[in-house]
């Protein structure tokens, strides 16, 4: 089967969609099966960090375009190919540009979590179960089927991998921290929260500092990461998968890798960054798989040394053990299945038809 996937990062909105995307790629090629994405050029755009997966990728002309010019753009650089999966993660697209680009695959898959309008056949929102949800079905066509919630999130294989070795870890003290707040980070939360650190003069406290290669504050964040003794600052790393195990704890966005994290069991005090992360960030700190410390805008970094001096062994391990019931991280391979299922439908279709 062929399958198109059209999804951007950049510096301004982060690098999930891109992120979530090649996930679900690398089962699909890995089970035989043909990927092309279609990613616009910009600062942050991850399009060298695809191709350097072996994930061809077309790049699309930087700059600002509606989604019917989006549409012709993609159009021109697919050509007479046509795709047995279209496959759509990207806020500024919605049922417009799926309609411009019906003629390029035979079904159409979106992957949402903002309730928007949709012409397409199978539609991915990974969130829990939520008004959010109601919003899709009035928003769709009839043939819509839907895959909802966190046993659906698009979680790299890595960190299913190590969640039996993480859940044995037992939390006893606060030793390890891992500073993770997005791949982009455009408000440089970051450089608040390791500063912070380094000025509580935490003892005995390792930290793993991540950023993306898209991350602006990079000097910023390196600069403050000098100020501790023992810190490593990873840049686009490949091992998030491990350096979440190793950790007691984690601070960190509200973003998809929440369910990364759960996977893990790994516990975590949250920001919000971004508004679509709210809903997500609550529903996690009630089920008691986080603590939510709120919107970024209204944190110092004293509340998040605070928030650290806070925890104890029991509500690390509570929060771990509330975590890891909230995702397996096995969605991938569930979504995966789901598209080729097609393929064996219309085998038995045909059948029938020459029967």
């Amino acid at each position: 089967m062929r399958f198109l996937i059209r999804a951007d990062a950049s510096q301004s909105i982060g690098t999930g969609h891109v992120v979530r995307c090649a996930t679900l790629a690398h089962q699909l090629t890995a089970a035989g099966h043909e990927v092309r994405f279609l990613c616009r050029r910009q600062p942050g755009d991850l399009i060298g960090w695809l191709e350097a997966q072996g994930l061809p990728v077309a790049p699309l002309s930087s700059g600002d375009h509606d989604q019917s010019a989006d549409a012709a753009l993609c159009c021109d650089l697919v050509g007479p190919s046509r795709f047995d999966w279209l496959i759509v993660d990207h806020y500024a697209l919605d049922a417009v540009w799926e309609r411009a680009m019906t003629d390029t695959a035979h079904r159409i898959f979106a992957i949402d979590d903002l309730g928007r309008a949709h012409a397409c056949d199978l539609l991915l929102d990974q969130n829990y179960a939520s008004p959010t949800h109601d919003l899709y079905r009035a928003k769709v066509p009839a043939r819509c089927q839907f895959l909802f919630g966190p046993e659906f999130a698009l979680v790299r294989p890595a960190f299913a991998a190590l969640r039996a070795t993480s859940l044995r870890k037992s939390r006893q003290r606060l030793s390890r921290l891992l500073v993770f707040m997005g791949g982009s980070d455009p408000v440089d939360e970051t450089t608040k929260v390791v500063s912070g650190i380094a000025l509580a003069r935490l003892a005995d406290l390792a930290l793993d500092v991540v950023i993306g290669s898209s991350n602006p504050h990079r000097t910023a964040v390196e600069r403050a990461c000098e100020q501790l003794p023992d810190v490593a600052l990873h840049v686009q790393t490949s091992e998030m998968a491990a350096l979440m195990a190793r950790a007691d704890c984690a601070i960190g966005a509200a973003g998809s890798t929440t369910w990364e994290r759960c996977t893990l069991g790994l516990p975590a005090l949250v920001t919000i960054l971004a508004e679509n992360q709210t809903q997500i960030a609550e529903k996690v700190a009630a089920s008691g798989g986080h603590r939510l410390l709120g919107r970024y805008d209204d944190l110092s970094s004293e509340t998040y040394v605070r928030a650290l001096k806070e925890l104890t062994p029991d509500r690390l391990n509570a929060m771990s053990t509330a975590a890891a019931t909230l995702c397996d991280g096995e969605g991938a391979k569930r979504v995966a299945a789901r598209l080729l299922m097609e393929r064996i439908d219309a085998h038995i279709s045909a059948g029938r038809r020459h029967a």
